[in-house]
């Protein structure tokens, strides 16, 4: 069944596998593509942007997802889960007479939030979203990490900083997607790679620089084979340690990448899979980051650790199952359209439930169950009250649909939704979207940062810097100066924000277009859309010309 999207006009299909998870969890078709879909969840996660803040229990200083200028009620972590308050104190009546979505963005205003997502951390205030790190500064998303700075979905990782999915590896900067790696620098797509820079889907490489789809390989730059000792005195020449030089090797890298063909996507041990960056899934359609156990999905962006007849949702897994329009929802089963529902079974329109079953319009609540608005009622009342809801949400046309982009308690430009679906300051006004305005100097000015790590000495430790890109200001703190030093590589010219979404900006989207190989000519999916400029091969014609 096709259907137009009423937001973009763009035609998109219902499945049949689709229609049977809409029947089983009771809800009506979705009236928006999946991009839109996608853009309107990820629009109420803010994973990066923190603030020091005061706890609104406690009285003690805090970090918190929420800027002071928003009001929100904000609560310690130890003071959320605590004991000393009750989400129900805040419960109200459902009025008949307003919308649903009206009515609960009112309660998500009153009842106290979890200022962050970070558990059991050690020495590792400025995370978000995370478990388990030690001794980690700015770490979002990524879990039993040690000594890591400025990274995002980064796991296992010990010393590496600057770096977007990196996995199990020790020693890496400023790279993207690789896993079980060692002293890397600036690369992207490599698993089990060690001591190497400028590498671009590379497998088992040991000392290789500059080189592009190569396995097994040793002593090689640019593709080209080196003794040992050519190898090292070449490398001497690049001057890793200064910023322009390694400017410089970017741009003439990226540029030696487009002469190789691409894969069309990264699907492996998977069967019956579309979409890109796939492993050990099955029966998957149109999925994003999909790991191992990801099974009977579709339209997902980012799964993990078992999950199962799930649609249109992101962020979720851990042996989650029966999930439409969720986020950052773990461990749970019947979920549709809420946002960070763990442990939580038979939860509709919720926003951060924690160990709770059948809630329904609940927000910051922990183990408390039949609750609507917060509200307490028993079994019989609360199934009965729900089914009314459901019908006057029908009504008003919002059953079926998740939470707006314009209740979003986060400015858009906060959110992972302007990762991935970016628009200005004066788009986002024009749709009624929330927009942080930022601090900024003119880019270029601020002290002078010297070219080589060799020339930078403490006193920088003391500067306010200036990014060169768009006039954020940023510091070096000690923890991050020690490691520069460690890899011998130049203090960086751009915030740590901008060096994030330049990371970002070098991954495929999660989206998939129709093309032909270009080798064998054949219909496939990719990530690389027709207007990009990289030549892609289909799965068989590209393992062909690397092994």
């Amino acid at each position: 069944m096709q259907k137009i999207c009423k937001n973009c006009q763009a035609v998109f299909e219902i499945t049949d596998f689709e229609t049977g998870v809409f029947a089983k969890l009771g809800v009506p078709e979705p009236t928006l593509c999946i991009d839109e879909r996608h853009r309107r969840r990820l629009s109420h996660r803010n994973e990066r942007k923190i603030y020091k803040d005061t706890c609104d229990l406690t009285g003690k200083p805090i970090i918190s997802l929420f800027s002071p200028d928003k009001n929100i009620t904000a609560y310690s972590q130890d003071a959320w889960w605590g004991d000393s308050w009750d989400p129900r104190d805040h419960g109200r009546d459902f009025d008949f007479n307003r919308s649903f979505f009206e009515q609960f963005h009112e309660l998500e205003l009153a009842v106290p939030h979890l200022s962050l997502m970070n558990m059991y951390g050690e020495n590792s205030e400025f995370c978000n979203i995370t478990t388990g790190n030690k001794n980690c500064y700015l770490v979002f998303g990524g879990d039993i990490n040690r000594d890591c700075m400025y990274s995002v979905f980064n796991m296992g990782c010990t010393d590496t900083a600057d770096v977007y999915w990196v996995n199990k590896s020790e020693l890496v900067y400023d790279s993207v997607d690789l896993d079980s790696c060692y002293h890397i620098l600036y690369s992207r797509n490599c698993f089990s790679c060690s001591e190497g820079a400028f590498l671009f889907e590379c497998r088992n490489c040991e000392k290789c620089f500059g080189c592009v789809g190569l396995i097994g390989k040793k002593y090689h730059i640019f593709n080209v084979q080196y003794s040992p000792e050519e190898y090292e005195e070449k490398i001497k020449e690049f001057h890793l340690d200064s910023f322009e030089q390694v400017e410089k090797i970017k741009a003439e890298f990226e540029a030696f990448i487009l002469k190789f063909p691409h894969r069309s996507a990264l699907i492996v041990n998977s069967e019956n899979c579309t979409g890109d960056i796939i492993y050990g899934s099955k029966n998957c359609q149109n999925c994003f980051c999909a790991n191992p156990g990801t099974e009977d999905c579709k339209d997902l962006f980012l799964s993990t650790n078992s999950a199962k007849d799930i649609v249109s949702s992101d962020h979720i897994g851990h042996k989650g199952e029966l999930y439409y329009e969720c986020m950052g929802s773990i461990t749970s089963t019947n979920c549709a359209f809420c946002l960070y529902s763990w442990q939580s079974p038979y939860t509709y329109y919720c926003n951060l439930v924690a160990n709770c079953h059948d809630l329904f319009g609940c927000t910051n609540m922990r183990r408390n169950e039949y609750c609507i608005l917060n509200k307490q009622y028993s079994k019989e009342d609360y199934l009965a009250l729900r089914e009314k809801i459901i019908e006057h949400m029908k009504k008003t046309g919002e059953w079926g649909e998740a939470f707006p982009m314009q209740n979003s308690i986060f400015a858009y430009n906060e959110t992972v939704a302007n990762d991935y679906f970016p628009i200005t300051r004066e788009e986002a006004l024009k749709q009624g979207l929330k927009w942080l305005d930022e601090e900024l100097k003119s880019a270029g000015t601020g002290p002078e940062i010297p070219d080589s790590i060799r020339q930078v000495t403490d006193e920088i430790l003391n500067q306010t810097l200036v990014c060169q890109k768009t006039g954020r200001t940023y510091r070096i703190i000690k923890q991050e100066l020690d490691f520069y030093r460690k890899m011998g590589i130049p203090v960086p010219h751009f915030a740590p924000e901008t060096r994030t979404e330049m990371r970002i900006k070098l991954r495929k989207p999660p989206h998939v277009w129709s093309r032909i190989c270009s080798n064998c000519k054949k219909p496939i999916l990719t990530s690389y859309s027709p207007d990009r400029p990289e030549v892609v091969y289909c799965e068989e014609c590209y393992l062909k010309t690397v092994y």
